[in-house]
């Protein structure tokens, strides 16, 4: 764990004194596929507002392995405890890895479809070339697009570019007509005259697309770390959606953003998304969506991959709470 953990740590471990009879101070490890991206944003508001603790977790720590399969890595080998890989998780769960699905913490598909100027409509893009991360959720969900839209996969042309800074600089040196990025990250090419042609919320209703995951193994052998875990990331999403202003510092910061206007337009945009939930329909539901990228559609059972326990005393534990309406 240390060797994977130890080049892509984010956020250094914070420890302070105990606040509840009952802490775990082992360190806890939260793989994210991105910084700053607004569909992760409840861990960072667990981790600001100091959830984590007091739940008992007091050395939780988020880190960033940069590329959706290195996620998926981390949390099927242990190196992690949970994670936030969700789409590209699907494809070990079509394997059977014993993933459990804890906690929806995003339900909107926060992807645009960022373009030329030049690009009026989606057919303009035939031929093109558009920047995707291959295994990752951007490629995925532009195909599912394309099939819903009646193309083929070879529509178009995909560049495998794994970063959101690569895919900025391919659409800046012409390299790119296209590229699939979700916001912040896509702001510097909004002000640069770039312009966003599909928004994937839209075009997707109520598609649960962050999760909180975990391996069986985990979740067998410290329950009680899981629904400290449950409980604290389902408070930050109540949180968040009662709690404008202070979701937008939030939003700034953990984007490393100096653009407020742009921030609150985000979570504007955003805030209804963020909803605790959890359903074997909304799994699969996402599960469809990675469907349009394989030859044969497995036998995906979902309810086998969603684990509710936690989830379900999480609401009854935070139903008094204020702001716990949605």
């Amino acid at each position: 764990m240390k060797r994977l953990i130890g080049f892509a740590l984010l956020a250094a471990c914070f420890c302070v004194p105990t606040i509840a009879a009952a802490q775990h101070s082992k360190p806890i490890y939260i793989s994210l596929p991105g910084p700053g991206n607004v569909q992760h944003l409840a861990y960072y508001v667990a981790k600001e507002k100091k959830f984590y603790e007091e739940f008992g977790l007091t050395n939780a720590n988020i880190v960033v392995l940069r590329g959706n399969a290195m996620n998926v890595q981390a949390l099927v080998s242990g190196s992690v405890h949970y994670s936030s890989a969700f789409g590209p998780s699907m494809h070990a769960m079509f394997k059977g890895e014993p993933i459990r699905v804890l906690l929806q913490i995003f339900n909107q598909i926060p992807f645009g479809l960022i373009v030329n100027p030049e690009i009026k409509r989606l057919e303009d893009l035939k031929g093109k070339k558009i920047a995707v991360t291959f295994g990752g959720s951007t490629y995925s969900v532009l195909q599912a697009l394309f099939v819903k839209h009646g193309y083929s996969d070879k529509f178009a042309e995909y560049l495998n570019i794994p970063d959101n800074e690569g895919k900025a600089a391919a659409l800046m040196q012409n390299r790119a007509a296209a590229a699939l990025m979700a916001p912040p990250t896509d702001r510097h090419l909004l002000n640069a005259g770039f312009k966003r042609l599909v928004y994937m919320g839209d075009e997707f209703k109520n598609v649960p697309f962050s999760a909180l995951q975990a391996m069986q193994k985990q979740v067998q052998e410290e329950p009680d770390v899981t629904q400290r875990m449950v409980n604290a990331v389902t408070k930050a999403l109540y949180w968040t959606r009662a709690n404008r202003d202070g979701a937008i510092d939030i939003i700034m910061k953990a984007g490393r953003m100096n653009e407020r206007p742009v921030a609150a337009s985000l979570y504007d945009l955003m805030r209804d998304a963020y909803i605790p939930g959890l359903s074997a329909e909304g799994v699969y539901k996402r599960a469809e969506l990675e469907f349009s990228i394989l030859k044969d559609k497995p036998n995906f059972k979902p309810e086998q991959f969603v684990d509710d326990r936690f989830y379900k005393i999480a609401l009854k534990t935070l139903a008094k709470e204020p702001g716990a309406k949605l």
